[in-house]
């Protein structure tokens, strides 16, 4: 048997002394290769849940603002109510020094010339044209095919006008 073992070639032998450490080898580097996937696969969900989480806090800061910001609006709406009231306005028209006016102190004044129903002239409305779109299917397809047909027979030096399509 020793002799069966001389016979072989020097390279299998080689082969064969190494395979312990081409599995290790092997081993070692599928294991390099399982977690360098799996450090990319954490950086990835990392970097998808910081984009959600930053996502999640403009929106609630936006939710916020627009809160803000209609609670500003009623607060305005309530201010231009208080104003508009009658009583409100009669008591600052008051504090600036007007007075309910009686119908005996009620003057006109006349304005010669002025004539508050004055006839105007009505206005003469003309409706634009309206375009009608009365091409069918078949008909466009018609129009395109006779177009291209007269472009390839000028471009083929049958015709000597250059066809242009229509507008």
């Amino acid at each position: 048997m020793s002799e069966k073992r001389s016979e072989r070639p020097e390279s299998t032998q080689q082969a064969v002394r190494q395979l312990p450490l081409r599995s290790t080898a092997q081993s070692a580097a599928i294991i390099a290769l399982v977690m360098v996937v799996a450090v990319i696969i954490g950086a990835l969900y990392l970097a998808q849940a910081t984009t959600t989480a930053t996502t999640g806090q403009e929106f609630f800061d936006l939710q916020s603002t627009r809160d803000y910001l209609q609670r500003a609006n009623e607060d305005a709406n309530a201010e231009i109510a208080f104003k508009e009231n009658i009583s409100t306005l009669r008591g600052r028209a008051q504090a600036l020094g007007f007075v309910p006016i009686d119908v005996e102190k009620l003057e006109y004044l006349v304005v010669n010339g002025y004539a508050p129903n004055r006839a105007t002239a009505t206005p003469v409305i003309t409706p634009a044209p309206v375009y009608v779109y009365d091409e069918t299917f078949t008909g466009w397809v018609q129009l395109q095919w006779n177009n291209l047909a007269n472009q390839f027979e000028a471009w083929s030096g049958h015709q000597l006008a250059t066809a242009t399509p229509a507008q």
